[in-house]
C-alpha cells in the first residue's frame, strides 16, 4: 500500500475532491467522459526512477521505461488547459515512500518553438525536470488491439525471452483466466510493429501470436506487467513496491475472464506490493471489486469493526465519477464529482447509472415473527446495541403465522423461507416436539429464537416482590406499588391470555413498553448480547446468499480501530 488518497484541488471540470485509494486495488468506473483516464494518469504522474537510483535504467518485459510518460496518459487543449489551474495532492501511507508522507503537484508554463504556452505537471516545489519525484517504479499500461489484424504482414514475432519460469508462469495464467482447456508447448511471443506499438500472445500447436485475439494479447500484456515487477523484486533488495495503471481493464474480455483477472491481479498486488489501478466499464468487474470488498467485511465482523465509522482504506475500492451542473438557468456548466462505493446498494445505483437507468434498488431482506410484540422486542434489542439505521436492512413482513406455520413452510423448502429470518417465540422451545426441534437448531440456519417470552417473561420477572422494588424506582412518573401492578393477577402463573391483558394493562398505564424492556435488558444484558449478534450472523447469511450487505457487529474500541488501520 502506497498512495493512501488523492485530493484534487481542482483539474479541468473536478473542483475539491478527495478519494480513497485501495491499498491492493482500484477500479475507477463511470459513462464516458467523467475524466477516469485524467484521474488515473494524476495518480501516475509523481512516480519515476531518476538516475543514481539501483534500479535507474530498467524496463518491464516489452521495454517500457518504469516512469511516468506525461505523453501517455494526458493530452491537454490549447483552449482550455491553462497553466497553474490543475492542483492536486496525491497523501501516502507513512511507510517511508516520500517525505512527508505527500507530494502535490500543479501545472506550470514550459514554452516551445512550436506553443509557447505549453505546460507540463511538476512538483509544486520545484520547476526543475523530475526533481522530488516519488522513487518508485510505475507502469501505465493502455489495452485495446494497438494495430489492425490486417497490418500483421507489417510485423515481426519478437522473442521476449523468459525464463523456463517465467514462461510457466505466463501460460499457467493465461490459461487460467481465459480459461483455456489445453494449451501445450505455449510460449509467450510479442508481435511487433513499431517502438511504440507491440501485441503479446501465444504460440502453440494450435495457433501462434499473429492469428492470437485482442483480448488474448491484453491478458499477455497484463501478464507480462506483473512479470516485470516480479523481476524487480527479485533482483532489488532497493525494491519497495510500485504502481501499476491500467486503462480499460474490460478491453475485449469476455465477462468470466474479467472476474478471474481482477482476482489474479488482487493475489499478485499482495504478493508483490503492487498497488494497482484501473479504469472500467464492466459491471461484471465492479460486481467482483465489490465482491472482494464484502469479504474484507466478513473478517472485519468477526473483529467488531464496522469501516464506515472510521479512517479506513478497503484492500480494494470503487470509485464511482459522474457528472453534476452548476451554474444559473440557461447558463449551467458540466462539472465532475466522484465518491468511494463500498455497499452492495450503492453498487447496484452506479450500475444503473451506467446503463443510462433510473435507479430504484433498495436491499431488503425479508423478517418474519409470530406478532406485533416480537417485533418490538426485536426493534428494541437492535437500537440498544447498534448505532447506525439498521431498519435500511430488512422489511418485517406484516403477517402473523405460527411457529408450526413457519417451520412447515422452511421443510417444504419455499425460497421466501429459505432466503429470510424467522424468529420465533422463546416459548417454541417448550412448545416443540423434539424432531421439529432438533430441525429448528440444527438444519434451518435462519431459524432462530427471542431471547425471551415476552408477555410472560416480564410478568414472571416483576412477580418477584424484589425485583419489582427496583423496577418500581425507575418509574418514579407513575406511583404504582407492586399490589396495584398485580391486582388482578395474583396467582404465580397464568395460561398466555392472561399474560397478554397483563401485559397491556402495563403498557396503558406507563405509556408504551420501553420501561418493561429497559428493566429486561437490565437484568438480562448477556442474552440481549448473544441474541443480537446471532440475528446479525442470520441475517448476514441471507445477505451472502442474495448479495445483499452486510450488518455489522458492535462497534470496535478506538484502540482496536487505530490497530486496524496500521
Amino acid at each position: 500500500m502506497i498512495i493512501e488518497n488523492i485530493d484534487i484541488e481542482r483539474f479541468r471540470a473536478i473542483e475539491n475532491l478527495k478519494l480513497q485509494i485501495g491499498k491492493n486495488i482500484t477500479a475507477i468506473a463511470g459513462r464516458n467522459a467523467t475524466l477516469k483516464t485524467t484521474v488515473l494518469g494524476m495518480l501516475g504522474q509523481p512516480f519515476t526512477i531518476s538516475t543514481g537510483h539501483p534500479m535507474y535504467g530498467c524496463t518491464t518485459i516489452d521495454g517500457y521505461n518504469f516512469k511516468s510518460q506525461f505523453k501517455e496518459k494526458f493530452k491537454l487543449s490549447k483552449t482550455f488547459d491553462r497553466f497553474g489551474e490543475h492542483i492536486w495532492t496525491l497523501n501516502f501511507y507513512n511507510n517511508g515512500y516520500y517525505k512527508d508522507n505527500q507530494i502535490k503537484i500543479t501545472s506550470m508554463k514550459r514554452p516551445t518553438k512550436s506553443n509557447p504556452d505549453d505546460i507540463r505537471f511538476w512538483n509544486a516545489k520545484s520547476r526543475a525536470k523530475g526533481s522530488g519525484y516519488v522513487q518508485l517504479p510505475v507502469y501505465y499500461l493502455s489495452l485495446g488491439r494497438l494495430f489492425p489484424i490486417g497490418e500483421t504482414a507489417k510485423t515481426k514475432s519478437v522473442d521476449i525471452k523468459l525464463t523456463d519460469e517465467e514462461n510457466i508462469f505466463f501460460t499457467r495464467y493465461y490459461k487460467e483466466i481465459l480459461s483455456i482447456q489445453d494449451s501445450k508447448d505455449a510460449s509467450a511471443v510479442m508481435e511487433k510493429a513499431d517502438a511504440k506499438r507491440s501485441f503479446v500472445g501465444v504460440n502453440d500447436t494450435t495457433h501462434d501470436v499473429f492469428t492470437n485475439s485482442a483480448g488474448e494479447s491484453n491478458i499477455g500484456r497484463i501478464i507480462l506487467a506483473i512479470l516485470s515487477f516480479k523481476r524487480l523484486k527479485d533482483k532489488y533488495p532497493a525494491y519497495k513496491g510500485g504502481i501499476l495503471l491500467i486503462d480499460e481493464l474490460d478491453a475485449t474480455l469476455y465477462g468470466y475472464s474479467q472476474k478471474k483477472l481482477v482476482k489474479f491481479l488482487y493475489e499478485k498486488s499482495k504478493e508483490l506490493k503492487i498497488q494497482i489501478v484501473f479504469t472500467t466499464h464492466s459491471p461484471m468487474i465492479m460486481k467482483e471489486v465489490n465482491s472482494l470488498q464484502r469479504n474484507e467485511v466478513k473478517k472485519l465482523q468477526k473483529q467488531r469493526i464496522d469501516p464506515s465509522i472510521i479512517s479506513y482504506n478497503y484492500e480494494c475500492e470503487l470509485i464511482y465519477l459522474e457528472s453534476y451542473y452548476v451554474g444559473e438557468v440557461g447558463d449551467s456548466k458540466r462539472m465532475i464529482t466522484g465518491r468511494n462505493i463500498r455497499t452492495s446498494s450503492d453498487l447496484n445505483t452506479i450500475i444503473d447509472g451506467i446503463n443510462m437507468q433510473p435507479s430504484t434498488v433498495r436491499q431488503s431482506v425479508n423478517v418474519y415473527l409470530e406478532d406485533e410484540r416480537a417485533k418490538s422486542l426485536l426493534f428494541y434489542l437492535l437500537s440498544k446495541h447498534l448505532d447506525y439505521n439498521f431498519e435500511n436492512y430488512f422489511n418485517v413482513v406484516d403477517i402473523d403465522l405460527g411457529w408450526t406455520n413457519y417451520v412447515q413452510l422452511h421443510q417444504k423448502n419455499v425460497p421466501e423461507f429459505i432466503n429470510s429470518v424467522i424468529i420465533l417465540d422463546h416459548d417454541v422451545r417448550e412448545k416443540a416436539d423434539r424432531t421439529k426441534l432438533n430441525y429448528i437448531l440444527n438444519t434451518a440456519k435462519n431459524i432462530l429464537f427471542l431471547p425471551e417470552d415476552v408477555e410472560k417473561g416480564l410478568f414472571m420477572l416483576l412477580k418477584d416482590p424484589i425485583f419489582y422494588s427496583e423496577f418500581e424506582q425507575t418509574i418514579q412518573e407513575v406511583r404504582m406499588p407492586y399490589e396495584i401492578c398485580f391486582r388482578d393477577w395474583v396467582e404465580a402463573e397464568y395460561d398466555a391470555k392472561e399474560y397478554k391483558s397483563w401485559f397491556a394493562y402495563m403498557e396503558e398505564t406507563l405509556g408504551g413498553i420501553n420501561k418493561l424492556f429497559d428493566f429486561w435488558f437490565l437484568k438480562n444484558p448477556d442474552k440481549a448480547n448473544k441474541f443480537v449478534q446471532e440475528f446479525i450472523d442470520v441475517y448476514n447469511l441471507i445477505a451472502e446468499k442474495l448479495g445483499f450487505d452486510y450488518m455489522m457487529g458492535l462497534v470496535a474500541n478506538d484502540n482496536e480501530n487505530a490497530e486496524l488501520q496500521k
